[in-house]
């Protein structure tokens, strides 16, 4: 362990106390994607208190920005946090439980936005020892995707050359890191299609055109997309998860609508899914004499982290981890985030942190960041930004 880690690990328990209580007060005061007014000016008072620099409000929504380091020009390692909350009804029972009905931070981005802090708090203390300025990212509006889009068009960007974010992860041990360097997260589309038959009285269909029956060949057909067009070394999930049609027993009605998403590891057979979509659409449709409409909306890329990125994170969670506890992820995972907008940019990479085991999976409403993860986080994230 360097003396640089041993200031830090000593700085974070120092602090941890504050940004529990932090993250706690995040918890129980959540707030949804473009809705983080209260987040927002939370997380600049602390930046403001910590004597952070250049501070934005406002960016690209309700993001918030602040730079630390002895030159504020120069080229900077930007660090990342999300902040939004889910539309989920909370029950685990904490006594920190969100106050506000049917929202909760599910994904633990109070956790995030804590650890992230607490990383700013540290390196605050150690500004003299910084070799470049570190820029803080803290970013509204992740579910639904457009908050990293709006942040780069406001320009956090300028002057970065490299960015790191990091996810608590339920499925690994406090105190361990996953890392890997390529595709890290899945692509993340929708579609919605619109299937136009003719009703009628459900003890004549022949006298009609079924919508109904060609929507449930096109889930079936559209299976077929991952395995029988795509390589199997190409993982392609295509799934329909909504079907809505009807509104009598005895009505064929004249229209169905199906939603759903697709997610991919590669941007260029990302690229393909589309066309060969509407391909299949169409001929069922055609087959049955049905009509459609069909509206494909592309969402997060994939996240594909940087190998030289993910050298330098390997290297910092060795010092303060432990080189046992820096674990390299095999296989990626089909869930999406918008840090992917970021990578298309600049070099860069996001990490799971361990949350522990014992914790439900995300986007549960029992979904809780753990307390124990934040030190690991927090000097983690001030290591990547030392020599």
């Amino acid at each position: 362990m360097s003396p640089q880690t041993a200031e830090i690990l000593a700085a974070t328990q120092r602090i941890l106390p504050e940004i529990v209580g932090v993250r706690r007060h995040l918890h129980r005061n959540p707030e949804l994607s473009g809705s983080e007014r209260e987040t927002a000016a939370l997380v600049a008072n602390h930046l403001t208190a910590w004597g952070l620099e250049k501070i934005q409000v406002g960016v690209g929504g309700h993001g918030v920005t602040g730079i630390l380091g002895n030159s504020l020009d120069g080229p900077m390692l930007a660090l990342r946090a999300d902040m939004d909350a889910l539309p989920i009804q909370e029950t685990g029972g904490l006594p920190y439980q969100s106050c506000k009905a049917g929202v909760m931070h599910a994904c633990g981005h109070d956790g995030h936005t804590a650890t992230l802090l607490g990383a700013a708090h540290v390196l605050s203390e150690m500004r003299e020892f910084l070799p470049r300025p570190i820029k803080f990212l803290f970013q509204p509006a992740e579910e639904t995707i457009g908050g990293a889009e709006g942040m780069i068009a406001a320009g956090v960007l300028e002057n970065v050359e490299s960015i790191v974010a990091l996810h608590g992860w339920p499925n690994l041990e406090i105190g361990q890191i996953g890392i890997r360097s390529g595709p890290m997260m899945a692509s993340a589309d929708t579609f919605d299609l619109t299937v136009r038959g003719s009703g009628g009285h459900a003890a004549y269909p022949h006298t009609t055109v079924d919508p109904i029956v060609t929507a449930s060949h096109i889930v079936q057909a559209l299976q077929t997309i991952s395995s029988r067009e795509i390589s199997p070394l190409d993982s392609v999930v295509v799934t329909v998860t909504q079907f809505h049609a009807g509104t009598a027993y005895n009505v064929i009605p004249g229209t169905a609508e199906l939603k759903g998403t697709v997610r991919g590891l590669n941007n260029t057979v990302r690229d393909e899914i589309q066309a060969r979509m509407e391909r299949i659409v169409a001929g069922v449709c055609a087959a049955f004499r049905a009509d459609y409409t069909l509206t494909y909306e592309r969402g997060t890329p994939v996240v594909v982290n940087d190998a030289t990125v993910i050298t330098r994170i390997e290297a910092a969670g060795a010092d303060v981890l432990g080189a046992e506890n820096v674990t390299y992820l095999e296989t990626p995972t089909m869930g999406a985030e918008d840090f992917a907008f970021y990578l298309e940019k600049i070099p860069g990479a996001m990490f799971r942190l361990g949350v522990g085991t014992e914790v439900t999976a995300l986007h549960t409403p029992t979904y809780n960041f753990s307390d124990g993860a934040l030190p690991h986080g927090i000097a983690l994230l001030a290591r990547l930004a030392l020599p």
